[in-house]
């Protein structure tokens, strides 16, 4: 074990000091004996804040490495039992504690299987360390390796953090802060800094032409002055220059490698960003020397010797080779700048400000459940052509594209929440639900099935059979018992006369035959069929208008007008009004549940309102014999339906619960019109 992760670490290290070495010579490492002095003059060589940064993310990484050491310490059949995965399932109480209080109320009505779906989590948020490499892409070629003269100008890191939220598995929100610096420089002298196409006196770069008016101010030294006296033109300049960034901005970041649908989660997250910041940023030049003077003499002389007019690749390195030679590694020189942009005050008069745009990519490693290394390019549009400091094309015009800068490299990233929080949404798989709901048994496995055995043949099954050992073709009631009709004693399979006067039942033999009696009609109390003289009791009829049976009106899902197919129901409601003219109904308005109490009270007076208003205007109806009442979503046709949207294919429970129905009652007052929305059911039906 220890070998192993001394391995690790000194791979580790490696790495971290091959990203954050200054140059050294090629010389060093020629020889395989000479690869461990190498690493000892790499780690000599690194600034106190590039030691910083390694220990940092050495330490973040070891973190990692013993946290994955001791998951491993499970037994074999621990892991079997146990997949690492340290939240709750959704339907169990404990996931209730991961609930933020404002969504407790969906997650009970998801317990009670009054809602769909269960409530989001609370998570964690995000914060990161970034470190990288930051390149601008403009008119001077960027630096990759270091700036030799002198050796006073090295490869720089940008660094800087961030903050992230999740707003659901697929969408967060980033703040970042960015500052480090970048620098270039040609091997191609230029003149065009000093044309212009207007007047040919005026020279448009005033940070090479000397013009103190405008760059004295941002510079120790004097502004370097490329014009030529005798001819007042410009002279040969290569460009160079440093570029310090400091950047804020605000991020879109969309992830969708969190959906899985072959395993649980990933250790990998692939996400895209866009977004929007600003960026104050200040450029220098290197053209002038130690006693600040100009280098256009030396500069001349490179562009006059045999170097300049060789074969590109090698005229290119022989031409930077002799650069290293002439400038000194300071930027001492403010390169040419805007003036009339504004810029926030706190950054003073030094900065320039603009706004940006950016977009980029990235890929996370998890490595644990508080920690994920990410590795990320993101490319920055500012609208600019003086990041770089340089903007002119040979023929003195404008050159064409504006200048955009990319910080690509990773960032060390940590969750922070509570202790009952999940990971950030876009590490979890939002479709964990939905498999956790399919890997649930069937309800009712643990049921013991009925026995749906026939043994008598009597066709009742022997569950339900109260005489499993019935006589063969002898007919039987519904709980498999022998049928005796007359209950006379006989069975009717045995029974010759199976339907016995009741009268008679007592006196029948062993085959269920009674006496041939004469009947009187007066020995039979109350059986009046037996002679035409005797009349059966008259019928009582039921008074129609006591308690009829009215059909209700139905209506859309948040509506209140009356669809044309109900005319007929509302027909036959103003007939029974017209035939039981003493007679006053109760009109009452009902909702289904899905909106809140006194959003339905308001929707169901309005649509007992607009029956009464039909049957008045439409039918001539007294409005003095209807009554409004209504009663929201509190007495269900169809009760326990959930509030969740549903498909209109599966609408038809909820369909009969949007109803207005009519009761006879007493004449009364109306209900009073309820407190709430005065736009419940404001949509109005499609033509």
């Amino acid at each position: 074990m220890f070998i192993r992760e001394g391995n690790i670490y000194l791979r580790v290290i490696s790495f971290f000091v091959f990203i954050l070495r200054p140059k050294l010579k090629t010389s060093s490492f020629e020889s395989e004996n000479h690869k461990y002095n190498g690493l000892k003059l790499h780690l000599m060589m690194l600034g106190k804040k590039h030691w910083l940064l390694a220990f940092f993310l050495v330490m973040a990484t070891s973190f990692a490495l013993f946290a994955q050491e001791e998951g491993e310490t499970k037994t074999e059949e621990e892991k079997a039992s146990d997949d690492g995965y340290p939240y709750p399932a959704f339907r169990s109480e404990e996931y209730k504690d991961f609930v933020p209080k404002k969504r407790q109320d969906q997650q009970d009505k998801f317990l009670d299987r009054k809602y769909n779906y269960p409530a989001r989590p609370r998570d964690k948020w995000e914060i990161g360390l970034d470190a990288g490499l930051l390149m601008v892409s403009g008119d001077i070629h960027t630096g990759f390796t270091d700036w030799k003269a002198g050796d006073k100008f090295h490869t720089k890191l940008g660094f800087g953090g961030h903050i992230r939220r999740s707003f659901g598995y697929v969408f967060s929100l980033r703040g970042n802060f960015m500052m480090g610096s970048t620098w270039g420089r040609n091997w191609e002298a230029a003149q065009g800094w000093s044309f212009s196409s207007i007047d040919p006196t005026y020279h448009p770069n005033g940070a090479l032409a000397g013009n103190e008016d405008l760059y004295g101010e941002f510079n120790d030294d004097p502004t370097p002055n490329y014009i030529d006296p005798n001819t007042n033109t410009g002279r040969n300049v290569f460009y160079n220059y440093k570029t310090n960034i400091r950047e804020l901005s605000i991020s879109g970041v969309f992830n969708i490698h969190n959906i899985r649908f072959h395993k649980r989660e990933t250790k990998v997250s692939l996400y895209g960003l866009a977004g929007i910041g600003g960026v104050a940023y200040r450029t220098f030049m290197d053209q002038l020397d130690a006693n600040g003077n100009t280098y256009a003499e030396r500069y001349d002389a490179i562009v006059n010797s045999d170097i300049y007019t060789g074969r590109y690749r090698d005229m290119r390195k022989d031409v930077l080779a002799e650069l290293d030679n002439v400038v000194d590694g300071e930027f001492e020189s403010q390169a040419e700048r805007h003036f009339d942009d504004y810029v926030p005050k706190f950054l003073g008069d030094n900065y320039s400000y603009k706004p940006t745009a950016h977009a980029g990519a990235g890929l996370a490693f998890k490595l644990g459940r508080t920690i994920n290394l990410a590795l990320e390019s993101r490319v920055t549009y500012t609208n600019d052509d003086l990041l770089d400091g340089q903007r002119w094309q040979e023929w003195g015009a404008l050159t064409r594209d504006y200048d955009t800068y990319v910080f690509t490299g990773a960032s060390l990233n940590f969750n922070i929440g509570s202790k009952n929080s999940v990971e950030p949404l876009w590490w979890m798989n939002p479709l964990d639900y939905t498999y956790e709901e399919l890997a649930e048994p069937p309800c009712c496995e643990d049921m013991k099935l009925p026995d749906l055995n026939d043994d008598d043949k009597d066709g009742v099954p022997n569950a339900w059979d109260e005489e499993p050992d019935s006589r063969e073709n002898c007919p039987v009631d519904t709980r498999g018992r022998m049928l005796d009709s007359d209950r006379d004693g006989v069975l009717d399979c045995d029974d010759r006369e199976p339907h016995t006067r009741y009268d008679a039942i007592d006196r029948v033999d062993q085959y269920g035959v009674a006496p041939k009696d004469k009947i009187k009609c007066d020995d039979i109390d109350g059986f009046c069929d037996c002679v035409k003289k005797c009349a059966p009791p008259p019928i009582v009829k039921a008074d129609p208008c006591a308690n009829p049976l009215l059909p209700s009106i139905l209506f859309d899902l948040n509506k209140y007008s009356i669809k044309p197919e109900f005319d007929a129901q509302l027909a036959e409601v103003a007939r029974f009004l017209r035939d039981c003219p003493n007679t006053t109904l109760c009109v009452i308005g009902h909702t289904d549940v899905r909106s809140s109490n006194p959003y339905n009270d308001v929707l169901s007076y309005k649509r007992a309102k607009a029956v009464i208003e039909k049957l008045v205007k439409d039918y001539g109806i007294a409005r003095s014999r209807l009554v409004l009442q209504y009663r929201g979503e509190t007495e269900p046709v169809v009760a326990g339906l959930s509030d969740s949207p549903v498909r209109k294919a599966i609408d038809a429970d909820h369909a009969l619960n949007r109803r207005v129905e009519f009761r006879v009652c007493p004449p009364q007052e109306d209900m009073p019109k309820p407190n709430g929305p005065a736009d419940a059911g404001s949509r109005k039906p499609k033509p």
